[in-house]
């Protein structure tokens, strides 16, 4: 299964957004992006399946809540 990571601000923004997402249906976990993406301002993301992040960043947008950047990765393992 594939992941995107929706890179935040802080930990209070991705917080924020998981829970958005879960009301929404669309489940998420608070995660460190890898080290290489990290910069100072923006140090945590929210995984969701790829698959959902057409309709999650769609949801979010009505909300007023944009990510940082959209980071890509593999299997979790």
């Amino acid at each position: 299964m594939n992941f995107a990571l929706l890179v935040c601000r802080g930990q209070t923004e991705a917080s924020g957004m998981q829970h958005q997402l879960g009301r929404l249906g669309i489940p998420a976990e608070v995660v460190r992006p890898p080290r290489h993406t990290r910069t100072e301002s923006c140090g945590w993301a929210v995984r969701i399946e790829a698959r959902q992040t057409g309709e999650a960043l769609a949801r979010l947008r009505v909300l007023g809540i944009v990510p940082c950047r959209i980071e890509y990765e593999g299997e979790k393992g």
